[in-house]
């Protein structure tokens, strides 16, 4: 049954007594008329009290009546008479309580692993987000009561990242947060909104020139991979309810009921440095990389040697290089250099999986959306938080907030690609290897790929002796300092029992 307000109440009461007045005035006036025509001249003194009387209470109920239809109108024409103030609750504290980190005599209402699990952060990354997002315009209420302090917003909205499916839904996070439904829902988009704004082009932008050439000396130094400047995968973000769209049949994809498809670039510090999404999850990776402007506008994004590596599902071309499919009946290709290529390349591509893990892991809201898709605007929202997502991300590996234990079953663990501690293009072939050209007009969409295992052909067992006599040195070193240290400890027994 629909909810009534207090207003309209009071207004249909109002309305039901005038009525009810009205009616009864009318019939008083009747039967004060009625008295007056039949009374007669010889009774006139005696009638006459009566008659004053019952004219009395004509005139004090027509007053009566005057004054409620008076209230009536006000009633009609005052919008917010009948609201109730605005509830004041104890919210502060429920914020400051999980913000506290405790003293000497006090222990913190949760700890730090504890908030991590919670809010999918630790408290100084919070604090340093928050800082950076407080000035905000959408923090900025040019009318109406003030807003929540920028902070607990941003609680708020990590609360209910990290948590999949609608296990932090408006009714919950109401209960915990101690905030109306519409506060907690206009919280979560005013901090999305002010990341994005705040965050996003710090921490989400297509590397410049002088960075490439940095990622791909790290691509090389660690995986033989000269001009490589990213990896590249698809991932899908399951949908918790059934588009409510003319296509949403377009929505199975392969692996879930009710997905959109991702497609991510990641670097070799696993940020994600390029991303697409917004299709449904019947759409391939390919055709998703087609139609994007990394490839429509592939002259902004890398130069004319540059190139980013993924799996069988994308096709070779000028700026990709797939790994090869492997033959029907067969694991891996028959050709031996093709099969050296695929296994070069997939160690540097399993750190891409790795990126989509740690990023699902983190915000788990990524795992299962709760949100509804029903048309354009709709599907913006959603793809909004994803963004948001996207910045986190990206902010939280740049500022060191390192993963807990918990986390560990919900993505795959990779050792980060070490930076180069020298240039690696001193060992590279010099610029008039084919690596270094542009794709020839003419030449198969595969030219790309081909030079690359051209080149693994002819340098890569050389990389693999020098790389394992680097980790052998690695290990000498290691143990010459624990000689060192055994050595020590020698001396000083030896000088315990001397004296």
């Amino acid at each position: 049954m629909p909810q009534t307000s207090r207003r309209k109440r009071v207004i249909e009461m109002l309305n039901r007594q005038v009525q009810r007045r009205k009616s009864l005035l009318a019939m008083m006036m009747l039967l004060d008329s009625d008295s007056s025509s039949s009374s007669s001249s010889d009774d006139h003194f005696d009638d006459s009290s009566s008659s004053r009387s019952a004219r009395d209470a004509v005139i004090f109920m027509a007053a009566v009546n005057s004054l409620q239809e008076k209230k009536l109108e006000f009633a009609r024409k005052s919008r917010y008479t009948f609201r109730l103030g605005y509830r004041k609750l104890d919210e502060d504290d429920v914020f400051i309580r999980d913000l506290n980190t405790g003293n000497d005599n006090e222990r913190p209402w949760l700890t730090a692993d504890e908030f991590k699990q919670k809010y999918r952060m630790s408290r100084e990354a919070l604090l340093v987000i928050a800082e950076r997002i407080k000035d905000d315009d959408v923090f900025k209420n040019k009318r109406g009561p003030s807003q929540m302090n920028p902070t607990h917003q941003l609680m708020v909205l990590l609360d209910y990242l990290g948590t999949a499916g609608s296990g932090a839904n408006n009714p919950k996070q109401r209960a915990y947060f101690h905030v109306g439904n519409g506060s907690v829902n206009n919280s979560r988009k005013r901090a999305r909104d002010a990341v994005i704004h705040s965050l996003g082009k710090d921490f989400y932008h297509w590397p410049d020139e002088n960075e490439r050439k940095n990622i791909s000396n790290c691509y090389k130094m660690e995986f033989n991979l000269p001009n490589c400047v990213g990896v590249m995968d698809g991932t899908l973000f399951p949908l918790a309810f059934q588009p409510e769209t003319e296509d949403a049949a377009d929505y199975h994809g392969r692996k879930f009921q009710w997905s959109l498809t991702c497609l991510v670039v990641s670097d070799q510090k696993r940020r994600i440095r390029w991303y697409i999404t917004g299709y449904p999850g019947s759409a391939h990776d390919n055709r998703m990389l087609r139609r994007s402007p990394l490839k429509v506008r592939k002259e902004e994004y890398f130069t004319v040697y540059q190139y980013i590596i993924g799996d069988t599902a994308f096709d070779p071309s000028e700026n990709v290089v797939p790994a090869y499919k492997a033959n029907p009946n067969k694991a891996e290709p028959d050709d031996p250099d093709e099969r050296l290529l695929n296994k070069v390349i997939s160690k540097p591509r399993v750190s891409s999986e790795h990126v989509n893990g740690m990023w699902k892991g983190r915000f788990p809201w990524l795992r299962l959306i709760p949100n509804r898709v029903r048309d354009k605007k709709s599907l913006t929202e959603v793809m909004k938080y994803i963004h948001c997502t996207v910045i986190l991300h990206n902010f939280l590996i740049e500022f060191g907030d390192q993963h807990i234990k918990s986390w560990e079953s919900e993505e795959d663990r990779l050792s980060d690609i070490a930076e180069p501690a020298n240039d690696p293009t001193d060992d590279m072939p010099g610029e008039e290897h084919m690596l270094y050209r542009g794709v020839p007009a003419g030449a198969p969409k595969d030219w790309r790929r081909a030079t690359v295992r051209e080149y693994l052909r002819e340098h890569h067992a050389t990389f693999e002796l020098e790389r394992n006599a680097r980790q052998d040195d690695s290990s000498d070193d290691e143990g010459e300092d624990l000689s060192a240290v055994a050595t020590e400890f020698e001396n000083y027994f030896s000088r315990l029992n001397n004296n």
